[in-house]
């Protein structure tokens, strides 16, 4: 039998090799999304060239290519630095008493042609005035997970964002849900889905733009604010992000 030293010991060997496992992961990762659309904007970048030094007009589709892929690519590092001023602690949060109302209307402003695209209809349901946090990071927790709601729900569907003060085991707080009635995603995926980079449909989410990190800096963002962010799924029923912040006034 092992004495309690020993089990410690093997307890930090096993989370250093974890905490190794994942930054291998994550650097493999960052790699891979990397050079996917930089080798996209070379590969068009040289034919370009080389069309204009045999003096053959450019060709637009090249460049709109090349200018999709440069967005994707600027999009992927704002996150990726985001991501990282949330977990370090640098980016240090300034909460307020905010207008639900408000702020979840500004937050959608921003989607709208998406919605449009996808003819999708966006409901909200207020049903407690205020809450104290940041507002920039409840706008991006709001604007990720509704964005995400969009991208993977086939065209027409409905996403309600609710804003309720409800009480669970761990007492009175209030309570986002951003419900879609969407394909759902099986139990086996749900405990991955905040992991960084991680996608059900990798092609389909770059295709959409997406840099896999909106779950993981929703979480983070519910984590710098003591609170959390669940998921509940129901195959061909829909999905349910529900995010908790905890009750605070000053």
């Amino acid at each position: 039998m092992g004495t309690p030293g020993n089990t410690d010991n093997i307890d930090v060997i096993a989370a250093l090799k974890k905490a190794e496992k994942m930054r291998i992961e994550f650097v493999a990762n960052v790699s891979h999304e990397l050079r996917t659309p930089l080798t996209s904007i070379k590969g068009y970048t040289e034919t370009l060239l080389q069309d204009l030094e045999e003096g053959r007009t450019a060709d637009p589709e090249f460049l709109k290519i090349i200018l999709k892929n440069s967005n994707r690519l600027l999009a992927l590092i704002n996150d990726l630095l985001d991501l990282s001023a949330i977990e370090s602690g640098a980016d240090e949060l300034h909460p307020a008493t905010l207008d639900l109302q408000e702020i979840t209307q500004h937050a959608l402003h921003a989607l709208q042609l998406n919605a449009e695209n996808k003819h999708s209809t966006i409901l909200t349901e207020v049903l407690t005035p205020n809450v104290f946090a940041d507002p920039k990071r409840v706008e991006q927790v709001i604007t990720n997970l509704v964005d995400n709601a969009i991208k993977y729900c086939p065209t027409g569907s409905t996403v309600t964002v609710r804003w309720t003060l409800d009480r669970d085991e761990q007492g009175e707080a209030v309570f986002l849900r951003v419900i879609d009635n969407g394909p759902g995603i099986a139990e086996k995926y749900l405990d991955r889905l905040f992991e960084r980079f991680y996608r059900l449909d990798k092609g389909r989410s770059r295709e959409s733009g997406g840099t896999g990190l909106g779950l993981s800096i929703v979480k983070h963002v519910m984590q710098r604010h003591d609170g959390s962010v669940t998921v509940e799924s129901t195959l061909g029923k829909g999905t349910t992000f529900i995010c908790r912040f905890p009750l605070q006034t000053s």
